[in-house]
């Protein structure tokens, strides 16, 4: 025997209890089929009586009458009489008459008999008994005839309307399977649409229970958060995403757990979020609590939109705020705005309320009106027309008027806005500027009458190298120079020579003096400059016309050089060729020891014709000089390219550091001759494989540096007789203001510096 559906039946009704609706009328499904299959007609009629109440509980009454008769029909079967009246009287809307009708057919049919046997007592007074008993069958067989008829037609009547009901009922079991399974066709999709949506939702969708365990969270809180689902599913929300502390300060788990205990009280809230790499991200949230059928909350629901862009936006706009408040409070401009009609002031900083001599903007804002401050109200008619024409209007000039009546100049840039009919701007007392203006135009009007009457020409020069205008003098310079650059006007050498100058001086900020020559009218013209620094990166360069100076000092210098030529070539080559003579006469009378006697004339023959060779050299060094080429530095390299020459064995070096410049020509004559005799000192006495020169540009002092790595010298131990050369360019230096240092000891070489110090 099975006892199967009696399971089945328990398992429906906790299913029904549960709210498990579907699970449950699949259960009494099983446990009806279940009895009728073994003949349990009393838990075939409990299992079709529980399904009747639970449909009649949802509503569906056509499928709970099909299921309440069957009960009706299995009580009825199984002779359980007190539990079919008690369907009829609880459930009559379920049952029909004619259940109720065929349930009272029997003692209708009892009853009927009673009364024929009355009737036949009745009669057996006066009626035979064979006459009364076949009477009585007569009646009898009337009556069951009767009630057969009667009998025959109720039951006709009732197949029909069983055959009928059966039909509407199969009819309806068909239509309510058909919509049930449409309905839970419907509920399927639409639990795939809800969950579709819960995935793909821009937003965070987390389940969690009253102890912050989360249930469950969609695709896109798991990317945003940086978590895998596995790692955060059964955590709890202070495991993972509530951080311990905001960057603000705030300790937000109080509130966490306020909304776990009462999430009624939190529908919605803002806060930080923890990722799981460690940043931040803000998420306004929505809360939902879920409740059980006893009013429980078993779970919270909450809805989080990332608003961190916005919340930086918002930042970075209070920032902002902040940042041009300030700037509007503390502006060394007044700021204002006012009413394009009546200059009504609508809003103003404490720079525009000091202006104009209140102590606070709110003692003019929508008080006062910018008309009454104007001295001339044309320069406001004028400004108005421009910003109406224009929008705006830009560093406009007007005199106004303060408090106490005290004029002053103002600067304003004004912008229109049409929509609101006021205009914001600016403005700014520039009555020094004024003051000053006057002042510099004055002094350029001095200043252009004092070039006017320097005969010199002169120019200023931006840093490119472009005329950008000339003073005429008594030079061949003139308007017709402005515009052109030094490469129009000079050779490419010298040129860049010039725009060299030009740069040093803007670049050091000092007064620069060279000299230089052109050729104009067919002559070589010398000239002197100062080239002095200005603004902008430009200069200004004077120049003076030197010719007839340079060419005494020429006439000075070559008139010298011949004086010292004859000089020398009068005495010094005269009496070497003296000692020649008498050195060729004395060795014809010479007998005594003849070998070493020749020997001795012999070298002094040789001392003697070295000693006219340099006294010829010397002549030659005599006239017109290196320096008459070019620079210093220039003289310099030409000298020792000269050197490099004679003195195959030794290596020479000559450099520059620093930006060259020109010294006065006494300055550069000397220090020449100074590094010549060096040269050639360590020539002749050092015996050394290298010579090293190098000329150091600094901004306040030059230096003449020549060393080499020869035998050296105790400085202190040369007689007077042989240190000429040293005493001379001690003698050189001293004429010129120099300092001269001499660094030698035996066996280390030698180094001679020469400092000067620039003006």
């Amino acid at each position: 025997m099975n006892y199967l559906h009696k399971y089945h039946l328990v398992e429906a009704e906790k299913a029904r209890v549960l709210g498990q609706f579907f699970e449950a009328e699949e259960f009494y499904e099983r446990a009806i089929a279940g009895a009728a299959e073994n003949e349990f007609i009393q838990e075939e009629a409990l299992a079709y009586e529980l399904a009747a109440k639970h449909y009649l509980a949802r509503g569906r009454e056509k499928i709970a009458r099909t299921y309440m008769k069957e009960a009706h029909y299995c009580y009825d079967r199984w002779g359980a009489k007190a539990k079919v009246k008690d369907l009829e009287k609880r459930y009559p809307q379920l049952l029909n008459s004619n259940l109720i009708r065929q349930s009272t057919l029997t003692e209708g049919m009892i009853s009927h008999s009673t009364a024929v046997m009355k009737a036949a007592q009745a009669l057996s007074e006066i009626i035979h008994l064979d006459q009364l008993i076949a009477r009585l069958l007569l009646m009898a067989q009337a009556a069951i005839s009767l009630e057969n008829a009667r009998l025959y037609e109720r039951l006709a009547n009732y197949a029909k309307t069983l055959e009928r009901k059966l039909e509407e009922q199969t009819q309806a079991l068909q239509q309510e399977i058909i919509n049930r399974e449409r309905t839970e066709d419907a509920l399927r999709q639409s639990e795939a649409n809800y969950r579709n949506l819960l995935q793909t939702a821009n937003s965070i969708i987390i389940r969690y229970d009253p102890q912050g365990r989360i249930h469950y969270i969609n695709d896109y809180g798991v990317k945003l958060l940086g978590y895998k689902e596995h790692q955060i599913l059964g955590r709890t929300l202070f495991e993972t995403i509530i951080p311990d502390i905001e960057i603000s300060g705030r300790d937000v788990k109080p509130m966490v757990h306020n909304l776990l205990r009462n999430p009624q009280s939190y529908p919605q809230g803002e806060g930080e979020n923890l990722c799981r790499d460690g940043r931040r991200v803000w998420v306004a949230w929505s809360n939902q609590a879920i409740f059980n059928d006893r009013g429980e909350v078993v779970e919270i629901l909450s809805v989080g939109n990332d608003t961190t862009q916005r919340r930086q936006a918002e930042e970075a706009l209070q920032r902002s705020e902040a940042k041009f408040r300030n700037i509007f409070a503390n502006s060394q401009v007044g700021i204002y705005r006012s009413r394009i009609g009546d200059g009504l002031i609508l809003d103003a900083n404490q720079r525009f309320a000091d202006l104009f001599g209140f102590d606070s903007p709110q003692e003019m804002i929508g008080i006062e009106h910018t008309t009454g401050y104007w001295v001339n109200l044309s320069d406001r008619q004028q400004g108005i027309e421009v910003i109406k024409r224009d929008g705006e209007v830009r560093n406009y000039e007007a005199q106004m008027r303060k408090r106490d009546g005290t004029v002053f100049w103002g600067l304003f840039s004004s912008y229109l806005n049409a929509a609101d009919d006021y205009i914001e701007g600016v403005i700014a007392d520039i009555s020094d500027r004024k003051q000053a203006e006057v002042a510099l135009q004055a002094s350029e009007a001095e200043l252009r009458a004092l070039f006017s009457a320097i005969p010199d020409p002169l120019c200023i020069i931006n840093a490119e190298g472009r005329l950008l205008c000339t003073i005429k003098g008594t030079s061949s310079y003139g308007e017709e120079c402005t515009g052109k650059t030094l490469h129009q006007l000079f050779a490419k050498e010298q040129a860049d020579e010039f725009l060299d100058y030009i740069q040093q001086s803007v670049r050091t900020q000092q007064v620069l003096t060279v000299e230089y020559s052109d050729w104009i009218a067919g002559r070589e013209v010398w000239f002197s400059a100062r080239i002095a620094p200005i603004r902008h990166e430009q200069v200004i360069w004077l120049a003076r016309d030197i010719t007839a100076q340079k060419q005494a000092e020429a006439a000075s210098i070559l008139e010298e050089r011949n004086r010292m030529a004859r000089e020398i070539h009068d005495t010094l080559a005269q009496a070497f060729t003296g000692i020649l003579a008498q050195v060729g006469a004395a060795k014809q009378v010479l007998t005594d020891d003849v070998e070493a006697s020749q020997a001795h004339l012999d070298l002094i023959k040789e001392l003697a014709r070295t000693g006219l060779t340099e006294a010829r050299r010397s002549v030659v060094a005599l006239r017109p000089q290196l320096l008459e080429g070019g620079s210093l530095q220039s003289a310099l390299h030409h000298l020792v390219a000269q050197i490099r020459t004679a003195a195959m064995d030794t290596t020479l070096y000559c450099e520059v550091k620093g930006t060259a410049y020109a010294l006065s020509t006494e300055v550069e004559s000397n220090l020449l001759r100074i590094g010549q005799e060096s040269l050639t000192n360590a020539i002749k006495h050092a015996n050394a494989d290298e010579i090293r020169v190098q000329l150091v540009y600094d901004c306040d002092r030059f230096c003449l540096r020549v060393k080499d790595n020869g035998q050296g010298f105790g400085v202190g131990s040369i007689p007077a007789s042989e240190g000429f050369g040293l005493l001379g360019m001690s003698e050189r230096a001293e004429r010129i203001g120099a300092q001269l240092t001499i660094r030698s000891q035996p066996g280390q070489g030698t180094e001679i510096i020469v400092t000067v110090i620039r003006e």
